[in-house]
């Protein structure tokens, strides 16, 4: 039985398939990458191998989290790249994975079969068409989110990467999705006469209004809510590597889950997904294996309840 507003500590695979199939309505994470960072806890993901395990595991979950959620329900992952290099570890050119604790010092790295030393390894584009072929998932966006202040990098034969891939994952064909709740707002407000004109020059005098993108009082699609997302990343203070923006998150959330729907987030960490959910009147659901991480992200939705029941009072 899953229980509303609660933080597991656990395995991620190991404690979502113990949970109700098609009881949640929105899957929003980002899982480790792969051979990136040390998270300074036993049996993480992210440190395997080969990234043919890693991807392994990510499908295992996958199919796990497909049945967990609703048949209208979305799926929101967001995944970076790594880069294979001559030593066999995986990770960017500007940062390698530092091993904090005794169980992952003594990983050695196998130089994957295939992969040209240097090259883009394309994990979020392999994860995707997996998640399609052996799943039966339905990719409806492969969004770019683009970090104009993204980290710089120290590499000089090649150009700095500054975009990840959030992928938009549903299992049926019709499913829940809020356009309305992330049109961007025109800018200015024309009468629908106006709006007519505008319509008769732009299609011809045989056209007729219709409300469409363009000008379509609700706001606009495509925009700002096409599938290019350019948001810059935000500092956290909480005590982890990469935690999400949550301007970035919010979109997924109102477009991709109805209002007192449950948002699951089997990569937790400090919470921010689920802090973000909860203030926009949603129900959460969290994992992570780092103990750590959950007693902060365990505060954090004990905050934000006890400001909600203040404006309630």
């Amino acid at each position: 039985m899953i229980e509303i507003n609660k933080i597991y500590c656990g395995d991620t695979l190991a404690t979502v398939r113990q949970f109700e199939a098609e009881s949640v309505d929105c899957v929003i994470t980002s899982p480790p990458y792969y051979q990136l960072r040390d998270y300074g806890f036993a049996d993480q993901w992210g440190l395997e191998k080969t990234y043919q395990e890693y991807l392994d595991k990510m499908i295992a979950l996958m199919s796990e989290l497909k049945r967990v959620l609703k048949p209208t329900g979305t799926i929101w992952i967001n995944l970076g790249d790594s880069y294979s290099t001559n030593s066999g570890r995986m990770g960017t050119d500007l940062l390698q994975p530092k091993f904090s604790t005794e169980a992952n010092k003594s990983i050695s790295f196998k130089q994957n079969k295939g992969m040209t030393p240097k090259s883009l390894m394309l994990i979020p584009h392999r994860f995707a068409i997996r998640c399609i072929d052996e799943l039966g998932l339905i990719l409806r966006n492969d969004i770019i989110w683009a970090k104009p202040n993204g980290m710089p990098e120290s590499v000089t034969d090649r150009f700095t990467k500054k975009h990840e891939f959030f992928f938009f994952f549903v299992k049926q064909q019709k499913y829940f999705f809020d356009l309305k709740a992330i049109r961007q707002k025109n800018l200015t407000k024309c009468k629908r006469s106006t709006l007519k004109m505008l319509d008769i020059n732009k299609y011809g005098k045989n056209s007729t209004f219709n409300g469409g993108n363009d000008y379509n009082p609700d706001g606009k699609n495509p925009g700002d809510v096409a599938d290019f997302w350019d948001i810059t990343t935000k500092p956290s203070n909480e005590k982890h590597y990469a935690t999400f923006n949550s301007d970035l998150i919010g979109r997924p959330i109102v477009a991709g889950c109805p209002v007192n729907g449950i948002v699951l987030d089997p990569f937790c960490g400090t919470g921010t997904t689920l802090v973000r959910a909860f203030q926009l009147d949603r129900k959460v659901i969290g994992v992570d294996g780092k103990k750590e991480y959950v007693k902060i992200a365990e505060k954090r939705i004990k905050r934000e309840q006890s400001i909600l029941k203040l404006a309630l009072n």
